[in-house]
């Protein structure tokens, strides 16, 4: 983890990115690359440098978090993925996981838990926020040994 991490945040809301990139560029070794509105900003970003995360919003108006994130790592394999969301409902979870996201985060929780999502992820851990309630925890079905890397909720 000497090397700058570099992150591309694409949500919507200008200030929410604002926010998200104060926060980031606390962290040690952590790079913010770009910011991205909607889907054309984002692939035009990606195509430009592709960063070794990012933070997507779960609904960009022009691109579902699914969809994108399949795209992104279709495209660019080497690209992780950190899905922002506002609900923790099983079904989100589940479908993040699915499409190839390296974790979730919940938008209300992204100040106390960014960092350690990043961290995270930089360990090839699946990142999964502490507060989702037992009954709403995406089971996983296939063996661990199919599965792409070690879970974290730090």
């Amino acid at each position: 983890m000497d090397r700058p991490y570099d992150i591309l945040l694409a949500d919507n809301h200008a200030g929410f990115r604002r926010e998200v990139r104060k926060i980031l560029e606390e962290i040690p070794g952590v790079k913010v690359t770009g910011e991205a509105g909607n889907r054309r900003e984002l692939f035009e970003l990606l195509r430009e440098l592709p960063p070794n995360l990012v933070i997507l919003d779960i609904s960009l108006p022009d691109l579902r978090a699914r969809e994108g994130t399949r795209l992104i790592k279709l495209h660019y394999p080497d690209t992780k993925v950190l899905l922002m969301v506002l609900d923790q409902e099983r079904e989100y979870l589940v479908h993040a996981l699915a499409a190839g996201a390296a974790g979730v985060l919940p938008k209300q929780y992204a100040g106390g838990q960014i960092a350690p999502a990043i961290t995270a992820v930089r360990q090839g851990k699946i990142y999964m926020p502490p507060q989702v309630p037992a009954r709403n925890a995406p089971r996983i079905t296939a063996p661990m040994a199919t599965m792409p890397g070690r879970f974290s909720s730090v």
